[in-house]
């Protein structure tokens, strides 16, 4: 899979290169972890409304765990410190957020990059999205599992983390085939992080993912979600 690094941005709109191409590029004006936060939440009020987390938090600082340090139900309790893959962020609840935001604190080294790819790209046909539409799936979230589709109703979103995601028959089998083969043949972007940097996604339209780490990197990334 080739990946592009991304063209650098400091509109302070991000309006326009998010419906442009799904994603949207800043710099914060202060290099600290305050300064850098208080721009997402500008960032993020402009666009919507805060959700918790994982962890319920509104704000979080996350960085890369092993195996062993990570939530038990994330994907870094499957992959730790290897390439996190593709994903569609809170994938384990009924509506994914629709924004993701992140500041980068600290790039870490060596320095861990953030994958994208516009799921709109893959070239389904439309046989291909009425299985993705119409093939219930098994989300996996403790008590709270549910059973849903990996593409929403009308194509609003797609959701994909193969880390929650199970199939329930022959035909979700094939779903989430389709899905796995057509990311690990796609050509994606990459952003290796700088200091006060600051990326919007839109999680309806854009998987994310993250190349290797190390242990102890110092990777210190912000975040923020958003509901609208």
């Amino acid at each position: 899979m080739a990946a592009h690094e991304i063209a650098i941005s400091d509109t302070r709109n991000p309006r326009g290169p998010l419906a442009e191409r799904g994603w949207s590029l800043h710099s914060s004006e202060g290099a600290d972890a305050d300064a850098i936060v208080s721009e997402l939440r500008k960032l993020g009020d402009r666009l919507g409304t805060l959700v918790a987390g994982r962890a319920g938090l509104l704000e979080e600082v996350i960085q890369p765990h092993g195996v062993n340090d990570a939530h038990p139900r994330s994907l870094s309790a499957r992959y730790g410190l290897d390439a996190l893959p593709f994903h569609t962020e809170l994938s384990h609840r009924t509506r994914p957020c629709r924004y993701l935001l992140l500041g980068c604190i600290d790039p870490g080294s060596p320095a861990a990059a953030t994958m994208l790819l516009d799921w709109q790209t893959l070239g389904f046909s439309p046989d291909e999205l009425d299985l993705l539409e119409g093939t219930p799936v098994l989300v996996r979230s403790g008590r709270r599992s549910f059973y849903s589709t990996i593409l929403a109703p009308g194509g609003a979103f797609l959701r994909y983390d193969p880390g929650c995601l199970e199939p329930v028959d022959q035909r979700g089998r094939m779903a989430l085939a389709l899905i796995e083969g057509r990311i690990a043949s796609a050509s994606s972007e990459a952003h290796h992080w700088r200091q006060g940097d600051i990326l919007i996604i839109d999680n309806w339209r854009v998987l994310h993912g993250r190349s290797p780490s190390d242990r102890g990197s110092g990777r210190y990334l912000a975040r923020i979600l958003i509901d609208a």
